[in-house]
């Protein structure tokens, strides 16, 4: 899981849960401000301490390794050389 948008994600809600509350309850529009940003700012940090934790719990999500197999029997690969010019001037 990626863990960077864990802060932006708690600090969003804790940011909309304090303006929400601060609007239904009434409180004057500069206040009701200056406590969502406490509110966004404490929701930011929560995250990421939670986020911090969880990805030393969680170890990160690693794809497979693949095992590479040599074949033996294949045909060696073409080169492109300097005789090409001359098959083509043959050609024509």
């Amino acid at each position: 899981m990626n863990w960077t948008v864990v802060p932006r994600i708690t600090g969003g809600l804790g940011c909309m849960i304090v303006l929400i509350l601060g609007i239904a309850t009434g409180v004057e529009p500069l206040l009701c401000t200056l406590r969502g940003l406490i509110g966004g700012m404490v929701g930011w940090i929560a995250g990421a301490l939670w986020a911090a934790v969880m990805s030393q719990l969680m170890p990160a999500d690693t794809p497979p390794e693949r095992a590479t197999t040599v074949q033996s029997n294949a045909p060696p690969a073409e080169t492109p050389s300097d005789d090409s010019s001359e098959k083509e001037a043959q050609a024509a």
